[in-house]
């Protein structure tokens, strides 16, 4: 006692201290609970400073890529619309930036306390909302862990949102980055997360050629619904892009409701890279731990189709469903036998898997094709499609299947029309769509069209139930993509042809698949080369297409691509198909070779 006192008397005690939080900084020793200035983690490529502020500094290399604070705010009402008459912490604005400038000059009650070399907690009180962030790092990455408490007692927090990191790149950026105008948000609301067809993937990355950020939703959840939206600094025309400047915003689908408190988890990787396997690696990881390995057995052989409805104008006594003539008039027995020979035979000499049928119910005066109650058959077509369709087609080794729309259910909007709704994920709302897929699988179907289907949370889980009832080896094509579906079910696209300034089109003559080939790749990468299914038919041809370019086969199975053939077309393009499969495939279709 007597040397501690000597040792303060002197100083030194506060020498000792001032030199243990030093130490304790630079990441020499961990000292927990010490409050300081800043903590600095140097990884291997990246540098990161916290200070009371939160993340404050961003440097890839010598360069500070990105500047500012991190704060929690609730951008419900401002950028959803959502919770209008909710007050607590909500800011003026509707851009990040100034959000973000909004709280850092009201942000008084803050603390920064340096839990070790590699970890740090930031505290923020800010009227009815308060925030626990936890920083920890690893190499080039940081893990952040805020937990947001709602302390009002009467007003929601709609959108718990997080941000204030003014990123400056060198050049305006490029990458997957998500950025809407507020107007939009307001629009289509929480459309806008994560899994969606606006946001398609839940990962993001940036990048300027040099440097390179990449973004991953974190922690436990089961299904987050999720927004890293990258705002633009100056939204007035011709600056939006052409300003290397973003503000970076992480939102989140789960309200808080008052008195409550819940934990929001991302990751963020710094990278002197512009590779976006690298940068997305931490997204991946969240990914399969979340959804999984694909739950289906891929086959990428050439698939038929064929579209037998004609309109309501078609029925008439001689053909009461309303259906096109010749071989796809399925009420007739002898029609369907063509069918077989016809779209059959063709199949059989190309080694393709099987076909697709859009409108087996036949027409539907009332519209909404195509149906959701797409198992309910005409009796003579039901007939036909048990005893001659599905019979002979296995009896070839072909799959047979059928358009569905499982995310929907009928409902007669007036006398004469019919319209549709989306399910909800209630557990009666999937066994009823369970059971379709059943009774049409007891006629023989064993692969489906999935029409309006795909990029909604609703989607995914209806799609886990009945990939859990099918099977793996009944192929499902989506219409709709986001990447958490892609585990359960395989996609469908359609591609177009565009000609350089054909319509507004500035790039080079080349075929466009609406799915994006960037998505397709990215979706690959996730999950295995082999294992996703995508199958795309030629739909537009803008322009003129040049003589000597790539024929749309070849470009199909050039990327990994399944061909859809229209029925009429499938002995006509046989040999070629079998020939293309030879080159890219193996025999059986699982494997791409080439």
């Amino acid at each position: 006692m007597k040397l501690q006192e000597a040792m303060k008397a002197s100083g030194a005690m506060g020498t000792i201290r001032r030199s243990l939080k030093t130490l304790c900084l630079l990441g020499v020793i961990a000292s927990p609970g010490v409050a300081a200035d800043a903590l600095v983690h140097k990884g291997p490529a990246a540098t990161f400073t916290v200070t009371a502020d939160g993340l404050s500094s961003i440097k890839i290399g010598e360069v500070e890529v990105a500047a500012g604070g991190w704060y929690a705010w609730n951008a419900g009402p401002t950028a959803f619309n959502l919770g209008a008459s909710s007050k607590a912490g909500v800011y003026g604005g509707y851009y990040v930036r100034d959000v973000a400038g909004q709280i850092a000059r009201q942000l008084k009650d803050k603390t920064l306390t340096v839990v070790g070399p590699t970890e740090a907690r930031v505290r923020h009180v800010l009227g009815d909302l308060a925030c626990t962030y936890t920083y920890r790092f690893d190499g080039d990455d940081v893990h952040v862990a805020a937990r947001l408490e709602n302390n009002s007692q009467r007003d929601e927090v709609a959108v718990p949102a997080f941000g204030g990191l003014r990123f400056q790149f060198a050049q305006p950026p490029r990458g997957h980055m998500t950025v809407w105008h507020p107007s939009y948000l307001h629009h289509i609301r929480l459309d806008a997360m994560h899994p969606s067809h606006p946001s398609r993937i839940g990962g993001s990355y940036a990048t300027d050629g040099t440097v390179g950020i990449g973004l991953s939703p974190a922690g436990p959840d089961r299904f987050p619904r999720t927004l890293f939206l990258w705002d633009f600094d100056d939204w007035n025309p011709g600056r939006r892009h052409a300003v290397p400047v973003r503000w970076l915003a992480y939102m989140r689908g789960e309200p808080l409701a008052p008195g409550s408190a819940a934990t929001f988890h991302m990751v963020l990787r710094a990278a002197a890279t512009d590779d976006w396997k690298r940068l997305l690696e931490p997204y991946k990881a969240h990914f399969l731990r979340t959804y999984g390995p694909v739950r289906y057995n891929a086959d990428h052989r050439a698939v038929a189709m064929a579209c037998v409805n004609h309109s309501p104008g078609a029925i008439k006594p001689d053909n009461p469903y309303g259906l096109h003539g010749d071989f796809r008039r399925l009420d007739l027995p002898e029609m369907a036998a063509k069918f077989v020979d016809v779209v059959g035979g063709g199949l059989t000499r190309a080694n393709g898997q099987g076909v697709l049928i859009w409108g087996q119910t036949g027409q539907e005066p009332r519209g909404e094709m195509y149906r959701t109650d797409f198992d309910v058959l005409p009796s003579e077509i039901e007939r036909n499609w048990r005893d001659v369709l599905a019979r002979r087609f296995h009896e070839a080794h072909l799959h047979i299947g059928a358009a569905a729309r499982p995310g929907e259910v009928t409902y007669r909007r007036d006398w004469q029309h019919d319209g549709t709704m989306p399910l909800g994920d209630r557990a009666e709302h999937i066994e009823m769509v369970a059971r379709r897929f059943e009774a049409f699988g007891k006629l023989g179907a064993d692969m489906y069209y999935l029409d309006s289907f795909g990029s909604h949370p609703n989607d995914v889980k209806i799609m886990m139930a009945l990939r859990e009832r099918l099977g793996p080896d009944v192929q499902t094509f989506c219409e709709h993509q986001c990447d958490a579906i892609v585990p359960f079910s395989g996609m469908y696209s359609e591609t177009d042809f565009r000609a350089k300034g054909s319509s507004g089109w500035d790039g080079a003559d080349q075929y466009v698949p609406r799915s994006g080939l960037w998505f397709i790749q990215f979706c690959r990468w996730m999950l295995g080369e082999d294992k996703v299914n995508v199958v795309s038919r030629l739909y537009e041809v803008r322009g003129k297409v040049p003589d000597g370019f790539e024929p749309p086969l070849r470009f199909f199975y050039r990327n990994h691509i399944t061909p859809l053939i229209a029925d009429y077309q499938v002995k006509a393009q046989a040999d070629e198909v079998r020939k293309l499969q030879e080159e890219f495939l193996s025999p059986d279709g699982k494997k791409w070779i080439k």
